[in-house]
């Protein structure tokens, strides 16, 4: 739930929605009766959560967990069947093709016929439309009908017209995984304009790169129910790797004996040294890997320095003394996460490493890495960075 006094854009409490479970030639029963005295699917039950002002908010899921029903309840095409929502302003979402008409319009009028639902006319509904060619590279096939158009050129008429107009709040799903790189890119700058211009929304998809980028916090649906809410970054890791994603590691090769103490400060132009001590338990070719990252909403997960290839540790049991330095600290001035790893060679792919231990925000135990100073100071990365080790542990 937001925060107490927080200004909401949306508010989804207790909100329910079932439907009746016919064989379709029994269709019109459903609509005398409404669906009274036949068996029903809860597709929602009990869901609750608030979308703060100026705030998008994620919303992961398996096929069947309920979510597009959820965004069509909250965009009214549904109602539901218990619990109530309030919605504060003008509100738009990409789901909405059947609401306005049918595959046989062609995209132009399919864009003039959900503005003027939205309450557009006149000079402003034409020039509109005429953005919304554009940003969707349509060209002359904007007037061609809708039901002849690919997948792709159907999400870009569809993106481009439920964002054309300045709205408060969006209901977006699953369409930015839809369209090459250089669309998606076009999706992300405008919804980047949006949401730094105050809008509201609610993103439903499978894609948790895309929660990561424009989310603070997300919730997790299964069967109907919110299992999980909390951070976007939490969720994320839940939703891809259960409830502990240190299971992934291969034990009893190599660990890192203590965790180091956190926050690391370091200061801009300055050397950053990490000093921790490794264990390899048994012969392995051991190796370390570092990565420091930033989560920046509109942009997602930002890898600042990343190592390029694994440094070694040793190759025989014994304790270790690692030091990982980052000369003349070249970040600005904020947070960031440092992901630290001991990893060895797959057997079968040359290509590819088996993680042994470490800490990094898919764990959900990074380790935090404050960073103070002149801005001024910083300049273009990437830098280099580089690990030292001693065999027989710390002097």
């Amino acid at each position: 739930m937001a925060a107490m006094n927080q200004a909401i854009a949306i508010t989804c409490q207790g909100v329910a929605k079932r439907f009746p479970l016919v064989e379709t030639s029994q269709g019109w029963r459903v609509a005398l009766s409404r669906g009274r005295g036949l068996p029903t699917f809860t597709a929602l039950d009990g869901v609750s959560f608030d979308v703060p002002k100026g705030r998008f908010v994620g919303v992961m899921g398996r096929n069947g967990a309920g979510k597009s029903t959820l965004l069509r309840v909250l965009g009214g095409v549904y109602a539901p069947d218990a619990g109530h929502i309030d919605v504060s302003g003008a509100m738009s979402g990409i789901y909405e093709l059947g609401l306005v008409g049918n595959p046989l319009l062609t995209g132009r009028e399919y864009a003039e016929r959900l503005l003027t639902i939205h309450g557009f006319s006149g000079a402003d509904l034409r020039d509109m439309v005429t953005d919304i060619q554009e940003f969707s590279e349509l060209g002359s096939r904007i007037d061609d009908a809708v039901l002849g158009y690919s997948a792709g050129m159907k999400a870009r008429l569809f993106f481009a017209t439920a964002t054309a107009g300045r709205y408060d709040v969006y209901l977006l799903d699953e369409i930015l995984s839809v369209g090459d790189q250089h669309f998606q890119a076009k999706c992300w700058r405008r919804l980047r304009d949006r949401l730094s211009r105050g809008a509201s929304g609610v993103l439903v998809t499978h894609d948790w790169a895309a929660v990561l980028r424009m989310c603070e916090t997300a919730h997790i649906l299964d069967k109907g129910r919110v299992v999980y809410s909390g951070p976007a970054e939490q969720a994320t890791r839940r939703y891809l790797y259960g409830t502990d994603a240190r299971e992934n590691f291969q034990e009893g090769v190599a660990r890192w004996v203590e965790r180091p103490p956190t926050p690391i400060l370091a200061r801009v132009g300055q050397d950053i040294a990490v000093r921790i001590e490794a264990e390899i338990l048994q012969p392995a070719q051991v190796g370390c890997v570092v990565a420091v990252e930033r989560l920046q909403t509109g942009f997602g997960w930002e890898t600042c320095l990343l190592s390029r290839s694994v440094k070694p540790v040793g190759t025989v049991p014994g304790r270790y003394d690692v030091q990982v330095t980052i000369p003349a600290c070249p970040l600005e001035p904020g947070r960031y996460q440092v992901n630290l790893h001991l990893v060895m060679p797959h057997p079968e792919r040359p290509t590819s490493r088996i993680a042994l231990d470490g800490w990094s925000w898919f764990n959900g135990d990074g380790l935090e890495l404050l960073v103070e100073g002149d801005p001024a100071q910083a300049f273009a990365i990437p830098v280099r960075w580089d690990v030292c080790t001693t065999e027989d542990g710390l002097p």
